[in-house]
């Protein structure tokens, strides 16, 4: 009878247990998303990464390495998409444009912001706002892949194999919330985020839809409606109201206008989701 080495032993763990998955997993992210962290960057640069695009190898290298685990995680995660996943994800990319932009709208018809000119109107030039959407595309690109596979990939399959679905999802969402910084508003407001994101993610059963709206309500409040203090934007957003409602748009602060918003489409996409279960029934 041949022992185990203390590898095989490690790695037979993890292939049996979901809790010890799930903390290893979670762990390495963490230690991944730190590292590109403390790496020197300006962050005062618009035009500077932050901080996701070193992070994304190792995301992708560890993730991809867990996944090798089980034969039915490397099934699910190393495929290419369907025909059907790509259309969810346009139309994710589509449904995030315009709810980031319909509440824009409400804002400036209280008159809390305004767009009045277009972004190569005064100090930059068109080709200055094209490299700024290209390098802001790719940015996100790589912020949403992060988040969207630790928070409702392959990290919330872990936890909800590890804890079941309820518990897996409120720890997850917690995580997710807690993971963009201190302040209970902008707890509040990240985890009724992530609520959402989740919800999206049921209605449709992977993890296309839910990505391509992250990407673009971010793509529509930094490259479209771009905040002050960012790099160019198609109608860089001038702020008027009171920053309790408007927050800081561009950025993981929320105002209660966001958080209004983020509630009013949780309610729709609940509904959605208890109508698809109820027809699959």
């Amino acid at each position: 009878m041949r022992l185990m080495t203390p590898r095989l032993r490690l790695r037979e763990l993890l292939r049996e247990s979901a809790t010890t998955r799930s903390i290893a997993y979670l762990t390495s992210m963490v230690g991944v998303l730190l590292i590109a962290g403390k790496l020197p960057y300006d962050p005062t640069n618009p035009f500077e990464a932050n901080g996701h695009e070193r992070a994304l190898p190792g995301v992708v290298g560890l993730t991809n390495l867990f996944t090798y685990l089980r034969r039915e995680d490397r099934n699910g995660w190393s495929r290419p998409p369907t025909s059907q996943e790509l259309n969810d994800l346009v139309r994710g990319v589509g449904l995030g444009i315009a709810a980031c932009t319909a509440m824009l709208g409400v804002a400036a018809a209280k008159g809390w912001v305004s767009a009045p000119t277009w972004g190569w109107s005064n100090e930059h030039s068109a080709g200055d706002v094209i490299v700024a959407a290209a390098l802001i595309a790719a940015q996100e690109g790589a912020l949403v892949f992060n988040e969207e596979m630790v928070f409702r990939g392959y990290g919330l399959d872990t936890l909800t194999a590890a804890l079941g679905q309820p518990a897996g999802l409120a720890v997850s969402i917690a995580l997710f919330a807690r993971y963009h910084g201190p302040g209970w508003k902008r707890f509040l407001g990240l985890s009724l985020a992530g609520l959402l994101l989740t919800l999206l993610k049921l209605c449709t059963g992977n993890l296309w839809h839910v990505a391509g709206f992250h990407w673009g309500w971010n793509v529509a409040q930094k490259s479209i409606f771009g905040p002050p203090d960012g790099a160019p934007s198609l109608r860089p957003l001038h702020l008027h109201g009171p920053p309790e409602w408007v927050g800081r748009p561009g950025h993981p602060e929320p105002g209660w206008l966001q958080i209004a918003t983020t509630a009013l489409l949780i309610a729709e996409a609940a509904i959605a989701l208890w109508r698809s279960s109820r027809r699959k029934r």
